[in-house]
């Protein structure tokens, strides 16, 4: 678990399945990323940050606002598969309710120092050249820019890749075997 003034982290939980699959299902929530899930792919995304937690303390975690209790959002790492490398890749996503409010850096700040306690090597970010604002988190929370991606080989969706060191620096940071992509 990880806390700041504003927000706490903590390990995901079946009860937060209800949750999850409302905002995976919710295209506000979803604007900048592979897009808008049905309900059995949401089911599948949520089964996936479960099990991905088990085996690396960051991996994706709700971000609970304390003054409402409610799971605003996630921040954490999942994979992606970059130049042949399933790597480690940091996210974060919040309502449209809560953008804006710096609870994006403050989670994602909050959850760094945990992977920075935990591993060394590179962490990976993906943006959207379109968000903005996703951008600023990244920069505030120590991601710079790498070079510019053709998104699953489509020249029409480049993304930018950032990196980050964590812990000591080092290697790329790549998923546990067992979560790696086929």
């Amino acid at each position: 678990m990880a806390e700041t003034d504003r927000v706490v982290l903590r390990t995901p939980t079946e009860q937060d399945r209800a949750r999850f699959v409302e905002l995976f299902t919710d295209e506000d929530f979803t604007v900048f990323s592979d897009g808008v899930h049905d309900t059995e792919s949401a089911h599948a995304r949520f089964d996936r940050m479960l099990s991905l937690i088990e085996v690396i303390p960051y991996a994706k975690q709700p971000i609970i606002e304390k003054v409402s209790g409610v799971i605003v959002g996630y921040t954490g790492v999942d994979t992606a598969v970059i130049d042949g490398l399933d790597r480690l890749e940091w996210g974060w996503r919040l309502v449209p309710g809560a953008r804006g409010c710096g609870y994006a850096t403050e989670a994602a700040n909050a959850l760094l120092e945990v992977a920075d306690a935990h591993d060394d090597g590179e962490m990976l970010c993906i943006i959207d050249p379109e968000n903005r604002a996703s951008r600023r988190v990244a920069d505030k929370v120590g991601f710079r820019w790498w070079r510019q991606l053709d998104w699953n080989g489509d020249p029409t969706e480049p993304v930018d890749l950032l990196v980050r060191p964590i812990g000591a620096g080092g290697r790329p940071l790549l998923a546990p075997t067992r979560h790696r992509h086929r």
